[in-house]
């Protein structure tokens, strides 16, 4: 359950928490990402600040009872003229000391409805490492369905990693 548990947009002043909760996300599921924690630890909270105040973008935290961040959830709205009816949800993480509470699915629900706030999207998109079984079944739970799958879409330490690829209409009585 996930009693307790407030979910927010970021803000500017959230960029050095930010950055903290997502380097710890590369490092405790370093299969989940496509970008790796020496990637992101070399970038400053400047660049973190900057993420969370894009104007294509929403970020959501997800905050315990000490108003701690525990997890995010990404929106990123396609930009191209043909494309902008679709939103991609990305960098979806719990840690793992809460994990199984219901807050994952809490912030993909709250994603849902800032899609549905944003102007003109109709279609959530996202990828997930294949092998990522509790998050394919939380998103599979949730109405997105698999439309694809990338073979060896990663590499990391000579082992492959396959991703998904899924959709749903944001729209809120879409049953799957």
């Amino acid at each position: 359950m996930s009693v307790g548990v407030s979910i927010k947009p970021l803000t500017a002043s959230d960029g050095g928490i930010y950055r903290a909760l997502m380097l710890r996300a590369y490092s405790e599921h370093p299969e989940a990402f496509t970008s790796t924690f020496e990637e992101r630890a070399g970038k400053p909270v400047d660049w973190w600040t900057k993420r969370l105040t894009d104007p294509t973008t929403v970020t959501l935290g997800a905050f315990d009872a000490t108003e701690a961040l525990i997890g995010s959830a990404r929106l990123e709205a396609f930009q191209r003229a043909r494309e902008r009816h679709k939103v991609a949800l990305a960098a979806v993480y719990v840690m793992k000391d809460y994990a199984n509470r219901g807050i994952g699915r809490r912030l993909v629900e709250e994603a849902l409805g800032a899609s549905r706030r944003m102007n003109a999207v109709e279609i959530m998109n996202l990828t997930v490492t294949a092998d990522n079984l509790p998050a394919v079944r939380l998103f599979s739970r949730m109405g997105f369905q698999t439309f694809g799958r990338e073979i060896r879409a990663e590499r990391s330490e000579g082992a492959y990693f396959d991703r998904l690829s899924m959709w749903r209409p944001v729209s809120a009585d879409y049953i799957a």
